[in-house]
């Protein structure tokens, strides 16, 4: 029996000026151009119907954490994993373990014309696949009207994270991207912090990751695994033939399939200083961006990288010298943080990961913890009263929009922290930094035009999106 109650269909277009931000989440299930695909109100007592694409490595991790947060949590949630989907035959079995009654899918493009055409139900989608397929998954999900949870980066371009921010703003439903630590409570308790003027009016803020996700070379003669589909692995990708201990994580030293170190960490650790200054919402934001590194390779990511970013929007003071934040990895340390580091004698730089400065003072943080400096400062500050929530868990907040969404509660909101308006931005820094390495010269971008600017553009442009193999572009974006 059908536990989902079909109401009349309507083929009003959704207002694309209504936003994410908007708490009147519609009822209507539609695709992005506003047509109907199934309208429903889900009962109290119906479960939460999640398809979860890419469940091997990360995705395994990432469906169970769900369901750690939302079935085993303090208010439990009733969530059922209604479709399993990967291009490797094992990690579906591994799934299916504890999901028996959990279709399988191993082409997450036939899992969506099942839903289209009544096959399936599902309430929202998860997508934990490598960055290369973040895109047309998510995109996917957004135009069959479903609320959806994508891993970070959100998609592998710019220009790719612009078309995913419309098409959410579109479907108007709850979106999240996976930076897991922006439900934590020490960052919301930084960028309180912050915003409370704890250290004064902020300068520039420097990040840092020690790991180095690089290298990436072909194999000539290597032969895929009988379990994993290589042609759907490469998804939208030219196809070429298949690279040793590619999966389940070295991709991410590739360029055609993630962006290195700086693609897999800095929408963790730019996320603190990107949130607490509210750069999403900055208005005429431009950032011209520099990048050094070893020389660069046309398959594999730099084994190091340092990025600069000095932005100002139509919120910085005329005569004001820019916002910077700096990007360090694969060894590569902020020369601040070092100097701090030698003065008190300390190890900030193996302790944290974030420095952000201010005209009072320094505040060095990671995930779980911070300290002000100079000492006499921290001392003298009281931690401020909350003005963000704090969720159970960042999944669990997701799930919880959802709920709200899917369920005739006209004064929900169903917003979350971490939505596609705010991580699609997030996502553009990042991957300007990508280019101006790949570039091999300083760039400019402006963030409301969604292009580079001034010198270096010619060099920068062919970053900014990537072509598609037939069967695997993006939907055509459609008004009215």
């Amino acid at each position: 029996m059908n536990r989902r109650h079909f109401l009349r269909l309507t083929g009003a277009a959704i207002a694309a000026s209504a936003g994410l931000n908007a708490c009147a989440p519609p009822r209507v299930r539609t695709r992005s151009d506003g047509r109907p695909l199934a309208n429903a109100t889900r009962r109290a007592d119906q479960p939460i119907r999640v398809a979860c694409i890419g469940v091997g490595g990360r995705g395994l991790e990432s469906m169970n954490e769900m369901l750690a947060e939302c079935v085993g949590g303090a208010r439990p949630e009733f969530i059922v994993i209604a479709a399993v989907c990967d291009v490797d035959e094992l990690a579906l079995e591994r799934a299916a373990m504890t999901h028996s009654t959990a279709r399988r899918f191993r082409d997450y493009r036939q899992l969506f014309r099942e839903i289209h055409d009544g096959s399936i139900e599902v309430d929202a989608v998860m997508v934990s696949t490598p960055d290369h397929t973040h895109a047309l998954a998510t995109a996917l999900a957004l135009t069959a009207g479903l609320p959806v949870y994508c891993e970070k980066p959100l998609t592998h371009t710019i220009a790719q994270a612009r078309a995913i921010a419309q098409l959410a703003q579109l479907s108007q439903v709850p979106t999240q991207m996976g930076n897991q630590i922006h439900a934590g409570d020490n960052y919301r308790t930084v960028v309180e912090l912050i915003r409370s003027g704890a250290i004064g009016t902020v300068t520039s803020a420097d990040g840092w990751d020690g790991r180095a996700w690089c290298c990436g070379a072909l194999t000539p003669g290597a032969r895929a695994p009988e379990t994993l589909d290589w042609n759907l692995w490469q998804g939208p990708v030219a196809a070429t033939n298949y690279i040793e201990g590619i999966t389940p994580a070295n991709w991410r030293g590739y360029w055609n399939y993630g962006n290195g170190t700086l693609g897999d960490m800095a929408c963790h650790i730019l996320d603190l200083p990107f949130w607490a200054l509210d750069l999403s919402a900055h208005e005429n934001l431009v950032a011209e961006v520099h990048a050094s590194g070893p020389p660069v390779d046309a398959v594999g990511c730099p084994a190091w990288t340092e990025i600069s970013w000095a932005m100002k929007s139509a919120r910085s003071v005329p005569g004001s010298d820019p916002l910077v934040f700096r990007w360090f990895d694969g060894g590569k340390i902020s020369p601040t943080a070092q100097e701090l580091s030698a003065k008190d004698g300390q190890e900030y730089v193996k302790r944290f990961n974030m420095l952000i400065q201010g005209s009072k003072g320094f505040l060095f943080s990671n995930y779980g913890e911070y300290v002000i400096l100079p000492r006499a400062l921290g001392a003298e500050i009281q931690r401020p009263s909350p003005t963000l929530s704090r969720p159970s868990g960042h999944h669990r907040e997701w799930i919880d929009a959802v709920r709200l969404w899917t369920m005739d509660a006209p004064d929900a909101c169903a917003m979350t922290s971490s939505n596609f308006a705010y991580a699609a931005r997030l996502t553009e820094l990042v991957l300007s930094g990508a280019t101006a390495f790949r570039a091999q010269t300083p760039v400019t971008y402006d963030f409301d035009r969604g292009l580079f600017v001034g010198a270096g553009t010619s060099e920068a442009m062919p970053f900014l999106s990537e072509p598609a193999r037939d069967g695997w572009q993006l939907p055509a974006l459609r008004n009215g």
